[in-house]
């Protein structure tokens, strides 16, 4: 069993270093290399087993790694595998805390971030290519999305509540239609801590049980509660933390790292980051992986994602909007955002290259437009 242990850290600390590219590059990596080279599983049972863990609420490289961890070498085996993959970007996430408070005022500085700010925004829009390709054709999908995001514009706070019952409502809905029932949720409780880390904890936590399809369904809901509803960080600042966990390697929620230790050090760090993960770890290492051979198939599952993902995009969409609005944006920036927009679609760039691209375009283009 320990040498298991070892395979199993040797391999996540290894793609937590370098797993760039968002999560499904990071899990076609997983697949190509454990399951079809190594073969810890069958690529049959696999397949079925990933569309399982879509439907399920967090950060879904993630989960599929805890899952693989715990197929390979039991529970500590996911554990390992969830360390491996999120430690490496928890100390980029924290170097990036320090040292860019440093040099934050400095003119460079500025341009750079607002830059790869807009890029940021750009490839965020870019990546709800994921999340609607399976629905896009769907007129009543798209109507799901506006009611979301429509909302989410003047009630940010019931985001959380919308995704649980817009993916209710159409599993209620099609168990209408074909008599089926079934339905499934948990949620878990925090200890607690100073003021600041008790609502750091509960924050995260709320918004790493509810991340469905993907890290960026983070975004509306830690926008609104630590920008809006606590103030632990401004507008711009919170845009450098996504833009910084997107050019991480690893799970996108990493963010949450940064935002932790921007709020209370180091502690804060671990909080959020351990509480960003803390739902999608206990489902993966505890039932999920004992009832996944009964859940397969399940109709009322797809039924749930088709909610809940519209659910999603359509808070997505507006807080993006929201952010757009609140940065100085000049025809410059607003042409390159739209680029980037039509660069993540084209996937031919890695997310990780674009975001600081952006940045360097910007400051090389004000320095021109300041020497003009």
């Amino acid at each position: 069993m320990k040498s298991k242990y070892r395979e199993v850290f040797i391999y996540f600390i290894r793609l937590g270093c370098l797993g760039f590219g968002g999560p499904l590059a990071v899990i076609g990596t997983m697949q190509a290399e454990l399951i079809e080279k190594r073969h810890w599983m069958e690529i049959s049972d696999f397949n079925a087993t990933f569309s399982l863990i879509k439907a399920m609420p967090g950060p879904i490289a993630f989960q599929t790694a805890v899952f693989l961890g715990r197929h390979r070498a039991g529970f500590w085996g996911g554990l390992i595998a969830g360390f491996g993959i999120v430690f490496p970007a928890f100390i980029m996430m924290i170097l990036f805390s320090v040292f860019f408070s440093s040099i934050a005022d400095l003119a460079f500085t500025h341009a750079l971030m607002l830059g790869m700010q807009v890029a940021a925004l750009g490839v965020i829009m870019g990546s709800l290519k994921g999340l609607v390709k399976n629905n896009y054709k769907e007129i009543f999908f798209w109507v799901l999305v506006t009611i979301s995001g429509a909302i989410n514009y003047f009630h940010p706070g019931l985001e959380p509540i919308i995704i649980i019952s817009f993916g209710i409502m159409m599993v209620l809905t099609k168990l209408y239609l074909r008599q089926k029932n079934m339905i499934m949720f948990s949620v878990a409780s925090l200890f607690y801590f100073s003021d600041d880390l008790k609502n750091l904890a509960q924050v995260c936590f709320k918004a790493g049980a509810l991340v469905f399809g993907t890290g960026l369904a983070i975004v509306p809901m830690l926008q609104h509660d630590v920008v809006v509803r606590y103030h632990w960080l401004t507008q711009n600042e919170f845009l450098d933390a996504l833009a910084f966990g997107q050019m991480t390697p690893g799970p996108v929620v990493v963010t949450a790292t940064y935002i932790g230790h921007k709020i209370a050090g180091i502690p804060g760090a671990i909080v959020g980051t351990i509480c960003i993960f803390a739902a999608s770890f206990f489902h993966m290492s505890t039932w999920f992986p004992l009832v996944v051979e009964k859940l397969r198939g399940k109709k009322w599952i797809n039924d749930f994602v088709f909610g809940a993902i519209a659910a999603v995009v359509g808070p997505i969409i507006v807080t993006v909007a929201k952010m757009g609005m609140g940065i100085n944006l000049s025809f410059f920036l607003i042409v390159m955002g739209a680029v980037f927009f039509v660069l993540t679609l084209s996937n031919k760039i890695p997310l990780w290259l674009l975001i600081p691209c952006g940045g360097l375009l910007n400051f090389f283009w004000m320095r021109i437009a300041y020497q003009s």
